[in-house]
């Protein structure tokens, strides 16, 4: 067998091999434009980044690539919103120190009912008319214990006698 024959033979084969090596360069860096499109796309709401990532991949064919992944914005847009929402309900939670057990939503600190789920929040004493906790059994500003009868007559009698020394000439 001669050298010549065997090359005559090759060169078809190796015609074909280059043919498909370029076909797959060929469908690589159409991917590649594809992805540029669809990743700039999910990073940015701005037609002219969009277009100039796209150009860049389709003029350089994969250095392009590479340009795009160091330019490109590191979050996509639904990972930006996300953080946003993040940080609203941090920003929310530090503002809204008082919030209803039963829908958490900000209430004032002397709320007596939820104005949203109309929840009971506190009860008025019906001794004194001030506002307390449902949780007390007792009024810490009276000592009523709700029954009628106080729980420190002492205190009370002592308040209202040192009351009326005041205003006594």
């Amino acid at each position: 067998m001669d050298i010549r024959a065997i090359l005559a033979n090759l060169a078809p084969i190796v015609t074909v091999l280059v043919w498909i090596l370029v076909a797959y360069l060929v469908l690589l860096w159409a991917a590649s434009v594809l992805w540029t499109y669809r990743d700039i796309h999910s990073r940015s709401e701005d037609v002219a980044v969009q277009v100039l990532a796209v150009a860049l991949a389709l003029v350089l064919p994969f250095g392009g690539i590479v340009l795009h992944l160091i330019l490109r914005p590191r979050q996509t847009l639904a990972q930006r919103y996300e953080r946003s929402l993040e940080e609203e309900y941090l920003r929310r939670d530090l503002e809204d120190t008082f919030v209803c057990p039963h829908c958490q939503r900000a209430i004032e600190p002397d709320f007596i009912l939820c104005p949203h789920c109309q929840t009971a929040l506190r009860r008025r004493c019906t001794a004194c008319d001030r506002v307390i906790d449902l949780t007390w059994s007792t009024c810490p500003y009276c000592g009523d214990d709700g029954s009628g009868s106080l729980l420190r007559p002492n205190y009370r009698q002592r308040a209202e006698t040192e009351h009326m020394q005041l205003y006594e000439p």
